[in-house]
């Protein structure tokens, strides 16, 4: 059964340049004026905090990095069976309403 991306397999496919984002993903991160290298670098120094084993098409992860700016960025990451196989589903900047101070923790909800 296919696995979600682990950390060391992010990493590598984004030194070696050989990931994709998808249409989704594109247009989020110019809404918000992300560049390619703060994406990058998120990534890089990023850590997994969730895991989606039986998300479709492929199982997919989410992943905590940093902007320049000290915001938290959340980015989905999937495996597909393509090269390049490293997928960047969507990214977006967590909610304070939803997520605890630390931005790995989802909130309970009451």
């Amino acid at each position: 059964m296919p696995q979600p991306p682990s950390m060391r397999f992010i990493r590598s496919h984004v030194r070696a340049k050989q990931y994709r984002l998808t249409k989704h993903a594109t247009i989020v991160r110019l809404e918000r004026g992300i560049t390619v290298a703060e994406l990058k670098q998120a990534l890089l120094n990023g850590e997994i905090i969730e895991r989606y084993p039986d998300a479709q098409p492929y199982p997919a992860c989410l992943v905590l990095g940093w902007l320049t700016s000290g915001d938290p960025l959340h980015l989905v990451c999937s495996k597909g069976k393509v090269e390049p196989a490293l997928r960047i589903v969507t990214l977006y900047e967590p909610e304070d309403a939803l997520w605890e101070n630390d931005y790995r923790t989802r909130k309970v909800r009451k």
